[in-house]
């Protein structure tokens, strides 16, 4: 008896500890802005690749895809055909996990373009179109969110400069994706 009562504390004592989310946590992105190109959350980079050709620098870009953006990791990949020969545009699914522990799991799923394209001796990534969906097994089928209306700064942060906590786990995942596409991207194109 005394062991299932020791078992059952510690388990939601792992539970409270992983599931606790502080204010620090929230607030790590609450300086950095949210760029909004024509109304639309549109992230964009200049990844340089320093003695590539367009046509190399597309190639690793295409090799990365396909080793990338493959389940586990990924829910869903689709990749378009782009009016300039040097672009690549994919639309990616994945989930943003907020929570995981023992007995919890917390966690939404992104939807996002990415536009890559080719330069010489540079790669433009811009990750735009993007949209969540929360709680999807839910009974009443979760709830569809757009990141204009989600994480921008007049949406996600109050009057006090603060990130929201709801509001604020949804920018704080976004930005650590985008970072993480950018920081492999990036890995990929150096010499």
């Amino acid at each position: 008896m005394k062991k299932i009562l020791l078992f059952t504390l510690f388990v939601f004592t792992i539970i409270s500890v992983n599931a606790q989310t502080t204010d620090k946590e929230i607030n790590k992105n609450s300086e950095e802005v949210i760029p909004v190109v024509n109304g639309k959350v549109t992230f964009e980079e200049i990844i340089p690749a320093e003695g590539y050709t367009a046509n190399e620098i597309k190639d690793i870009i295409d090799k990365w895809i396909k080793e990338r953006f493959v389940k586990p990791t990924v829910i869903s990949a689709k990749q378009f055909t782009a009016n300039n020969p040097k672009a690549t545009i994919l639309k990616g699914e994945e989930y943003l996990v907020f929570k995981k522990a023992a007995l919890v799991l917390e966690r939404a799923r992104i939807y996002y373009y990415l536009t890559l394209t080719a330069n010489e001796g540079s790669c433009t990534f811009n990750m735009s179109r993007i949209t969540y969906w929360y709680d999807d097994e839910d009974d009443k089928g979760g709830i569809k969110m757009i990141a204009e209306e989600w994480i921008t700064d007049e949406n996600a942060i109050n009057k006090k400069g603060k990130l929201k906590k709801f509001e604020g786990k949804f920018r704080n995942k976004t930005l650590e994706l985008k970072d993480i596409l950018v920081n492999d991207l990036t890995a990929r194109l150096k010499r």
